[in-house]
């Protein structure tokens, strides 16, 4: 189990991008659990602040210890009320290939 602080929410939302989930902590640097194309389904079963991307630290658990972030999902509604203060330790970005 994480040791991060988890929201209770549920709901299901839909990649807006290619994204990996993630295994054991909400993560760039976990490892990958599966690859999802754009336009996937995902039951949000709990929500976290983890590692921030592109600015946004905020991650969906969607399995046992699985996660997956969620700025690559349409939003989740009601959206959960994440802390305000965030400090995250590094920023990641996403480099598209054009």
């Amino acid at each position: 189990m994480s040791h991060y602080t988890e929201l209770p929410v549920s709901g299901t939302v839909s990649t807006t991008m290619g994204v990996f989930t993630r295994r054991e902590n909400p993560s760039v640097f976990s490892p990958v659990a599966n690859a999802l194309p754009a336009g996937s389904r995902v039951t949000v079963q709990g929500a976290v602040v983890g590692d921030a991307v592109e600015g946004n630290a905020h991650w969906y658990r969607v399995g046992e210890d699985t996660y997956i972030w969620a700025g690559a999902c349409t939003r989740l509604e009601p959206y959960p009320e994440f802390p305000e203060v965030i400090r995250p330790n590094w920023t990641a970005i996403i480099l598209h290939e054009r």
